[in-house]
């Protein structure tokens, strides 16, 4: 019996994927000899889902090294992808905003992502593409969010309320001469998490009133990919789904409760949106995507900019030695404290500043996504075709030596200082680093808002941990082994590791009985990062 019913299903799978080939043969997208050169499949027509199946949006990766391409096309089932990895084509896609566009993408995962229902979907979807003018959710919410989220008072009041936030979390690690030993990336996830909420919810954040929100948001992390793609979610993605409606009733508190009216200016840009359009009853889950970009990308950015640093004590040293320069020592009695003051940081620390964008060009493996709307010429040389879509992956234009110099898969924390220098020196536009070609936050109309925020956040607290403590890891005989990534992270451009990783924690030598705080004088969200 078991044969039989072996045979029958290959039997009908066989008549099914015939039945596609042929299908798609006749009546599927036909190549044009204008469009970028395509790369074939192992197995014809559905090789390429494949490959996506196995490797997540990292299958772009993989060809794009293995076929080192200015741009090249995959041919699947009824659709065209377009990869396209040369910086100056990406800048032109960025620039065909209407023809190549992002806001598709909008509407395909937001039923998804909030599970709101089919009238939340509706005002979402309303004049999502700005045809009948510049309104609409999704035009007012992002441009509340620009906003709010540009260095200005605005983003200086979040910065400090992150960081203050964060010295609570930091606290406890600096007790006299005691060890403390702690899974980082757990530890590192903790602190981001309560610390960037109460940055954007203010006093209410729920985050900090219900830890237990705080798990229900990462167990919804882990399962976003199969949420997003849809495939029997209730079993699939039970956990996660579950996890959703969790965090998303402290929310709905949160709103109830008035409050947005003493949190940022970003969340009550948000409420103002929502309110306008009536759909104040989904603000809640509409907030899904505000804590996707707060809280996905900066967890991961702090735990390997720590490992970049504590593994390598030269390093460690001079950045030690640099932000000393942004320090103020008082002495009060037989209490010494020191200020790290922030806005100090731009200004007399550029290893620390190179040092975290080259953690985030190492450790970017993200794609940039735009469906073609109309045929469109890209740079007079490439034909993109509408109905299909782009991909622009991050990680092999970080590693292309012609832009980043022969070391590129080293971590070298001195390079944007060289890019820095170089830009200014040259006259010459076209010999400057091209800035399409740091992909981390994106570019063009989609330039991720929340970057000056990130950088502020991230280098300031940086800067507190290797000024107080001396990590060293716990296994390998105090040896840094750095980990592996954990892939299939879609909604994550700097995916987390693939372990654990424990460490002990201490206090430096003859910091034992010194007090740490921020210190904040004038704007503190004024950090340039490159690229866009």
């Amino acid at each position: 019996m078991e044969t039989e019913n072996f045979g029958t299903v290959a039997i009908s799978v066989t008549v099914v994927a015939t039945l596609l080939i042929t299908t798609n043969y006749f009546f599927g997208p036909k190549y044009d000899s204008r469009e970028p050169p395509v790369i074939h499949q192992k197995v014809p027509y559905i090789g390429h889902v494949i490959g996506l199946l196995q490797y997540g949006l990292r299958y772009f990766e993989v060809l794009s090294t293995k076929h080192p391409l200015p741009a090249f096309t995959l041919q699947t089932l009824g659709k065209k992808v377009y990869v396209v990895n040369s910086p100056d084509l990406i800048a032109a896609v960025q620039k065909n905003a209407k023809a190549l566009s992002f806001n598709p993408f909008v509407s395909f995962v937001s039923p998804r992502i909030f599970d709101a229902g089919d009238e939340a979907n509706a005002i979402i979807h309303d004049n999502i593409d700005g045809e009948k003018g510049p309104w609409g959710l999704l035009h007012d919410t992002s441009r509340g969010m620009h906003i709010a989220l540009a260095p200005s008072d605005s983003l200086d009041w979040m910065t400090k309320t992150m960081l203050t936030k964060l010295e609570e979390h930091i606290e406890p690690l600096g007790v006299g001469n005691d060890e403390v030993e702690v899974d980082l990336y757990k530890w590192v996830r903790k602190g981001i998490t309560v610390a960037s909420t109460e940055a954007v919810y203010g006093p209410k954040n729920p985050f900090n009133h219900k830890p237990e929100l705080e798990d229900a948001f990462w167990d919804f992390e882990s399962d976003i990919t199969m949420i997003l793609l849809g495939i029997a979610p209730s079993i699939t993605a039970r956990k996660g789904k579950n996890a959703r409606k969790k965090f998303i009733a402290g929310l709905v508190d949160y709103f109830r409760d008035n409050g947005p009216e003493t949190g940022s200016d970003l969340i009550r840009a948000r409420w103002e949106a929502n309110k306008r359009y009536g759909c104040q009853q989904y603000a809640a889950s509409f907030e899904i995507g505000n804590l996707v970009g707060v809280l996905i990308n900066a967890t991961p950015s702090f735990f390997w900019m720590l490992l970049h640093i504590y593994s390598r004590p030269t390093l460690l040293e001079e950045l030690r030695a640099e932000i000393a320069h942004a320090t103020e020592s008082t002495t009060t009695g037989n209490t010494t404290t020191q200020s790290i003051i922030v806005s100090k940081l731009n200004e007399y620390c550029p290893l620390l500043l190179s040092t975290y964008q080259e953690t985030l060009r190492v450790q970017t493996h993200n794609s940039s996504s735009r469906w073609v709307t109309k045929d469109t010429v890209i740079a007079d040389q490439y034909l993109l075709k509408a109905g299909n879509v782009i991909q622009m992956p991050g990680h092999p234009v970080h590693m292309m030596p012609s832009i980043w110099g022969s070391d590129v898969e080293s971590f070298n924390p001195r390079r944007f200082l060289k890019i820095e220098k170089d830009n200014k020196k040259s006259k010459d536009k076209s010999q400057k680093q091209h800035p399409a070609s740091f992909r981390t936050f994106g570019g063009g109309s989609t330039l991720c808002p929340g970057r000056h925020f990130a950088t502020a956040e991230l280098c300031a607290a940086i800067a507190m941990m290797v000024m107080r403590f001396d990590i060293e890891p716990m296994h390998n005989g105090g040896t840094w082994v750095i980990p592996r990534y954990k892939y299939g992270k879609v909604a994550s451009a700097v995916p987390p590791p693939d372990r654990d990783v424990t460490v002990k924690i201490k206090t430096r030598r003859g910091m034992e009985d010194v007090k740490w705080q921020f210190a904040f004088e004038g704007s503190v969200s004024k950090f340039e990062v490159f690229g866009g």
